[in-house]
């Protein structure tokens, strides 16, 4: 993506697009910079020694070249437009142009010695003359009059990833991480509309479509979708739990790409539960060194959870998510529909992510949950979209604070640290095997009991969110079964690692226990 900044002297250009560059991920260049660096000389002297000709023929050349790539957000002088070829070569590119009054610009530059153009006695006539030729090229027009340069660049995300309006009702929930922003789109009946959700991507020739073996029906339509925007498509089916999500699938789809020759301009499709989500991101993420990537989710886990963040990743026979990275979508479209009707499939998960997502903030989820589970189990889609679109906010509000797992992230690991170590003891006896974070739930909260953390409240407050929804709160294992993959967990240091809370919506991460703990913990959890 290449996004193009322009306007008059003051608008903000070079304060806007280091902002915007770093929410896309992408690199920031301001052209007249650039030219002093090449050139090693100031604009003011070339201005003074050479001449303003002799300066817009070096910028027109240089912006034509910036134009043709890399991606980059690319900052233009505010007289850079004056020349037509230039103009032209910005034709199709997304340009923005932010305004700004003649009165606010000058309060902004007075006194900027480095900026030939302000002893101009002319000025005002320059900017009445600019105007029309910014606005002639803009693919987006933001004012910035008395705006902070964070609302404005938010406003620019919010307009450059917005979808074409739909008739059908759903909520877009805005995530702004550093690797790129985009919507999650919510709704019942949104399948249909997937085409229309889907970001305009000009570049992109095809789409490979990983689809579950479960969904062909949905991924047919999804296709269908994607060829009617001029994407030819590549369906691959794979199947859709945590067994079938290794190196040997990773290999047999990356080979279908190369086979086919898709290059990094194209679109990775995933349409599917939790596992075809993070295998499509991870090649996403790798192939070509990076391709766009477009999310259907159909289960309530994938909707309510791993869509959302960038995390994605292949196991390893000696412990979950091993090999992984963060690569964010263009989009995400769960049809809440889908969810419903996928009653063996990340259903039950899915509550029990949005009841991690209610127990570590203070959001109102968990209230809402809890007065609803009666439809909640019932599958009223209504409810349930409610439901998944505030999970989602809380799980988007974390990440775009924190994409890397440097600091808030890791409360989103609440209950993983032990329910990923259940899940690969094969001997143990959770209740049910799609049950295990709300067991993983449970163990955390007595966790904080026994470390006096919290009083007992914070468990009975765990045991009844988790039981209003139909999930497990109990289970039967052996700490000696769980410290060999405990030694394999990626937050492990000098032994494991969890997120305990102090108190509902009050989380605390890197916190270790030791093996008398533990094992109390284990005894409590065999409570019923």
């Amino acid at each position: 993506m290449v996004v193009v900044l322009v306007g008059f002297m003051g608008a903000g250009k070079t304060t806007v697009g280091h902002i915007l560059a770093e929410r896309l991920g992408l690199p920031f260049v301001d052209s007249d910079i650039f030219i002093e660096q090449r050139l090693g000389r100031s604009i003011r002297d070339i201005f003074a020694e050479e001449g303003e000709e002799h300066f817009r023929e070096l910028e027109h050349q240089t912006v034509s070249g910036l134009l043709k790539g890399p991606d980059a957000v690319i900052a233009l002088g505010g007289g850079a437009l004056g020349d037509r070829r230039t103009r032209d070569a910005l034709r199709g590119t997304r340009v923005v142009y932010l305004r700004v009054g003649f009165a606010e610009a000058m309060s902004r530059v007075t006194g900027d010695e480095y900026r030939p153009m302000l002893h101009r006695p002319d000025l005002i006539d320059v900017y009445e003359v600019r105007l029309p030729v910014y606005q002639d090229v803009a693919a987006l027009v933001i004012d910035t009059n008395g705006r902070h340069p964070d609302a404005i660049a938010m406003d620019i995300l919010r307009r450059l990833t917005a979808a074409r309006a739909i008739s059908v009702p759903s909520s877009g929930v805005f995530v702004t991480c550093v690797g790129g922003a985009y919507y999650a789109h919510i709704g019942c009946g949104l399948l249909d509309y997937v085409g229309e959700l889907l970001p305009e991507l000009p570049e992109a020739e095809r789409a490979v479509v990983l689809e579950a073996s479960a969904d062909t029906d949905t991924a047919s339509r999804v296709s269908q979708q994607l060829e009617r925007r001029g994407l030819g498509t590549l369906r691959i089916t794979v199947d859709d739990h945590a067994q079938s999500k290794t190196i040997s699938a990773y290999e047999r789809v990356v080979e279908a790409l190369a086979e086919q020759a898709f290059h990094r301009d194209d679109l990775v499709v995933a349409v599917g539960g939790e596992f075809v989500m993070e295998l499509a991101g991870f090649v996403a993420a790798t192939f070509n060194r990076g391709m766009r990537l477009f999310l259907v989710p159909t289960t309530l886990a994938a909707q309510a959870d791993v869509s959302v963040g960038g995390k994605n990743s292949v196991n390893l026979s000696r412990g979950y998510n091993l090999i992984g990275t963060i690569h964010q979508p263009v989009a995400v479209v769960s049809d809440v529909h889908l969810a419903c009707a996928n009653e063996g499939r990340g259903f039950r998960p899915g509550l029990a992510e949005m009841a991690k997502h209610a127990l570590i903030t203070n959001s109102g989820l968990r209230q809402f949950m809890l007065s609803r589970a009666k439809e909640l189990l019932g599958r009223d889609a209504q409810v349930v979209r409610a439901a998944v679109e505030r999970s989602v906010a809380i799980k988007a509000d974390i990440v775009s604070r924190d994409e890397r797992e440097q600091g808030d992230r890791i409360f989103l690991s609440y209950g993983h640290t032990f329910a990923y170590a259940f899940e690969l003891v094969r001997d143990s006896r959770v209740s049910t095997p799609d049950g295990v974070l709300a067991v993983g739930l449970m163990a955390a909260a007595w966790l904080a009991y026994r470390q006096g953390r919290a009083g007992f409240e914070l468990v009975e407050a765990h045991r009844e969110l988790l039981e209003a929804l139909g999930l497990p709160t109990f289970g039967a294992i052996q700490i000696s079964d769980l410290q060999e993959v405990w030694t394999r967990d990626k937050k492990y240091r000098h032994g494991a690692r969890f997120v305990v809370l102090n108190g509902l919506g009050n989380p605390e991460g890197d916190v270790a226990a030791d093996d008398r703990t533990l094992t109390q913990v284990l005894e409590d959890l065999r409570q019923r």
